[in-house]
């Protein structure tokens, strides 16, 4: 059982969440790696990258492929051709995202937006379909010292809304960022998607197939007004 059943906000990840971009962020990585003549396979990818922020998978590839790059330089790359990309193609939403913040902004939650995504990497998606305003903060990993699954992220989101942990709710898609809520205390529901359906939510509070789900699991928990 949920800690809360009080909960006074809903604090949703981005990537795979609300917006399917696994695969985009998978054919990005190999469009950079082609460079390096590396590659990352699916099976791969959804074992080690799905979830995993940008500077963290830049060290791993580094290490496992021995790339002649500084982290640093394989991030800036990674990001501009993320930012490149999106803009030009924009991101389709995870199915029920809009009516999901609709409802939590016509049902008093407060909502935040948790992303282990960089601020500029986010930005085309949410200004395309006009999402930004329906969130009261936005956390990114920009925002903070360590991304997830350090649970700062989330922590910077609960003192910004002003809340206790017992008082909100996470959701997210993988066991990264599960980890990440759970150790900052809140309660969480995982919502496993195509590339992160084989990886370990028993952290999870609760495990649902899908946001619509989610909707109905938090409206008999929320604060009523």
């Amino acid at each position: 059982m949920p800690s809360s059943t009080s909960y006074r906000a809903v604090l949703f990840d981005f990537d795979g969440t609300l917006v399917d971009s696994e695969s985009a962020h998978h054919g990005i990585w190999n469009e950079i790696l082609a460079e390096f003549e590396a590659h990352i396979d699916e099976v791969e990818y959804r074992r080690e990258s799905s979830g995993v922020p940008v500077p963290q998978e830049a060290e791993r590839l580094i290490r496992t492929r021995g790339l002649d790059i500084e982290r640093d330089a394989l991030v800036e790359r990674k990001v501009s051709r993320t930012v490149d990309t999106f803009t030009r193609k924009p991101l389709a939403l995870m199915g029920h995202a809009t009516e999901m913040l609709e409802w939590c902004r016509e049902a008093g939650l407060s909502m935040a937006l948790i992303t282990g995504s960089g601020r500029v990497e986010i930005m085309p998606t949410l200004e395309h379909y006009t999402l930004a305003q329906l969130f009261d903060h936005i956390v990114t990993r920009t925002d903070v010292t360590h991304s997830k699954p350090h649970p700062e992220s989330y922590l910077t989101g609960l003192e910004r809304l002003g809340i206790d942990a017992g008082a909100a709710v996470a959701i997210e898609d993988t066991c990264h960022g599960v980890e990440s809520a759970r150790a900052a205390g809140i309660d969480v529901i995982a919502i496993p998607n195509a590339y992160s359906k084989d990886q370990d939510f028993s952290r999870a509070t609760v495990v649902l197939e899908s946001l619509v789900q989610a909707r109905d699991w938090i409206d008999v928990r929320r604060a009523k007004r």
